[in-house]
C-alpha cells in the first residue's frame, strides 16, 4: 500500500530501497501523529511535499512550522542533495468537534429545550436521542452536526422573535 500519494514520482531520482525507507518513517508519521504526505513535484533538483495532518488523537496538532521541519527532516534522510519544498495543511478542528453529552445536555438547560422537542422537531426516535444526551451511545460526527445545527437553529430562532414596544400600533393623526 502507498503510504506517500505520488510517490512513484521519486522513482529514479532515489534508490528503490530509500524509497521503501522514506515510506517506512511516513509510515510512523501516519500512525503516531496522523500526517500525510504527497509528492506534488519531484525532480532531480527539486521537491514539492504537501504534508497534512489529520484530526490528532492527543488533542495537540502541529503548527505550519512543525510540519514543515518534520517534512524536511524525513525526506531529506532519504531524498539527498535535493531541497525539500513543504506545502503544510495544519488540523482545524470542525466546530462541531466539541459537542459531547454534557454540552447537550447544557445547551437543553439553557435554553429549556427538553428530549420531546428535540424528538418533535428533528423525528429522531426518543430511546436514541437519550442514549446520546446520556452517553450510553458514541454519537457520530453526523449527529454532533446535528445537534450543533438544531441548537444554532433555536437561538436564532430566539433572537429572530420582535420585542414588543409601548407603541406598536400605527398612529393616525
Amino acid at each position: 500500500m502507498e503510504i506517500i500519494k505520488n510517490i512513484y514520482k521519486l522513482v529514479g531520482i532515489v534508490r528503490h530501497i530509500e524509497l521503501l525507507r522514506l515510506e517506512e518513517g511516513a509510515r510512523q508519521y501516519l500512525s503516531q501523529l496522523n500526517i500525510s504526505f504527497e509528492i506534488v513535484t519531484a525532480k532531480s533538483s527539486a521537491l514539492k511535499v504537501k504534508t497534512r495532518q489529520w484530526k490528532c488523537t492527543n488533542g495537540h496538532p502541529a503548527e505550519i512550522p512543525k510540519l514543515i521541519s518534520l517534512t524536511q527532516d524525513l525526506f531529506e534522510r532519504f531524498v539527498t542533495g535535493v531541497p525539500v519544498t513543504v506545502h503544510p495543511i495544519v488540523y482545524t478542528p470542525a466546530i462541531v468537534d466539541d459537542v459531547e453529552p454534557g454540552w447537550i445536555g447544557d445547551q437543553m438547560l439553557n435554553m429549556g429545550i427538553t428530549l420531546k422537542d428535540i424528538h418533535r422537531d428533528t423525528g429522531i426516535d426518543r430511546l436514541s436521542l437519550s442514549s446520546w444526551i446520556d452517553g450510553l451511545e458514541p454519537i457520530s460526527q453526523e449527529i454532533k452536526a446535528m445537534f450543533f445545527y438544531y441548537f444554532e437553529s433555536i437561538e436564532l430562532r430566539k433572537n429572530s422573535i420582535p420585542t414588543h414596544s409601548a407603541f406598536n400600533e400605527p398612529c393616525y393623526n
